[in-house]
């Protein structure tokens, strides 16, 4: 573990990444910090909405539905900074060391508190091209939309939430109609369901089944895709056979790679291996404070929270670090002080599946939905608008 830097107060506290996981302890945090102290965000990308990603891929008009600014989702300016395009690279006890020096701020961003946001890896299209602008990422998009157009075979490698939701997409959009003729689309998964995990039921996997395989996508279970590509995209030099491990072969000259989710946790490891469980997760008391470190938090998909990576939960996690923060700064001392942190409980478990626009299934507190609720819930508009408000912006 590196050496610390000074401790000396800066009276600043720093938020590493900008998801949004991280937008509502930062609101709060521009809002509740007493006059004397600042918020800095280091934001590395623009504003990514996965939620709506995979259809932006497919669906034409959607291609900015995922994509927005940070430039305005807090009021940053004379006290509070906002720090665009920069990542940070290492990870002291009580600074932050950036890839590109602030004109004001240099290359070492000292802090008092900090809250470690940076959210998780996942292959293109579920997350934006690293470094992309909103331009970029929009034109990122409209590419694969025109990428899938000509394809006549899509691969979908990769069976939880985000393969299922790309089959839905594009056996809805390529359905035939509309002058868009239909696609042939293979979902591998190497599971014996879509969602595999210890408490979902076979009904709601067998309502996923039943939707993606009506909209013409061939499933295939238990099988590996030997020779598949690392990222997603058109097949180089046209059609071509995958072979699966278990005898069969593919042909696709479009692949979607649907799996692979990791968190960005690196740096973390690097300042202190033991701050991570054997997932690259980092290890939080209940406060989201780091158990040797009190004055570092971290929150959303990085966590070691048992619970499912969805924002209906990552948001609560930004509210109760914020307000552990401010406690501790009107205690005046973050070391001695006895003022109880606030905790939080998991959420439920809780998911709903997109199957297009007008299907998906789901499970609620032990329930399952079907695709009614599905596509009045979540799958007409895949969340877009609270996005957009979230980095006020326009929808």
């Amino acid at each position: 573990m590196p050496a610390s830097s000074s401790s000396s107060s800066s009276r600043t506290v720093v938020v590493v990444g900008y998801g949004p996981a991280a937008v509502p302890a930062v609101q709060t945090l521009a809002a509740q910090l007493p006059a004397d102290w600042r918020l800095v965000v280091v934001s590395a990308t623009t504003a990514y909405w996965p939620v709506s990603a995979l259809r932006a891929a497919i669906v034409s008009g959607w291609e900015d539905k995922p994509v927005a600014s940070v430039e305005h989702a807090f009021p940053h300016g004379k006290r509070h900074v906002l720090v665009t395009g920069t990542q940070v690279v290492e990870l002291r006890e009580h600074s932050v060391l950036v890839d590109k020096p602030h004109p004001e701020l240099g290359c070492e961003i000292a802090f008092d508190y900090c809250i470690l946001a940076t959210g998780s890896k996942y292959a293109y299209p579920c997350r934006p091209r690293v470094g992309a602008t909103v331009e970029e990422a929009v034109a990122d998009l409209r590419q694969t939309q025109r990428d899938v157009a000509a394809a006549e075979s899509v691969l979908i490698i990769g069976g939880g939430p985000v393969g299922v939701e790309l089959a839905g997409e594009i056996g809805e959009y390529y359905g035939g109609s509309h002058g868009r003729p239909k696609k042939r689309v293979t979902l591998v998964h190497s599971h014996d369901r879509f969602i595999h995990q210890d408490g979902w039921s076979d009904k709601f996997n067998k309502s996923l089944k039943s939707q993606v395989e009506a909209l013409g996508t061939k499933v295939v279970f238990n099988a590996k895709v030997s020779d598949g590509p690392t990222e997603s995209g058109p097949v180089e030099g046209g059609s071509h056979t995958f072979h699966l491990d278990n005898g069969e072969t593919v042909d696709a000259d479009f692949v979607f790679v649907a799996f692979g989710s990791s968190p960005n946790t690196g740096f973390v490891g690097e300042f202190d291996p033991a701050t991570l469980n054997d997932k690259r997760q980092v290890k939080v008391r209940p406060s989201f404070q780091l158990d040797k470190y009190p004055t570092l938090f971290a929150i959303g998909d990085i966590t070691a929270v048992d619970e499912s990576k969805l924002f209906a939960h990552a948001k609560n996690h930004g509210a109760v670090a914020a307000a552990n923060i401010i406690a501790l700064i009107r205690a005046g001392n973050s070391a001695s002080s006895t003022t109880p942190p606030k905790s939080y409980k998991a959420g439920p478990q809780l998911m709903i599946v997109s199957v297009g626009t007008k299907g998906g299934a789901g499970q609620l507190f032990g329930f399952t939905v079907g695709n009614w609720f599905s596509s009045f819930v979540k799958s007409k508009s895949l969340f877009v608008s609270d996005f957009k408000k979230m980095y006020a912006a326009t929808a």
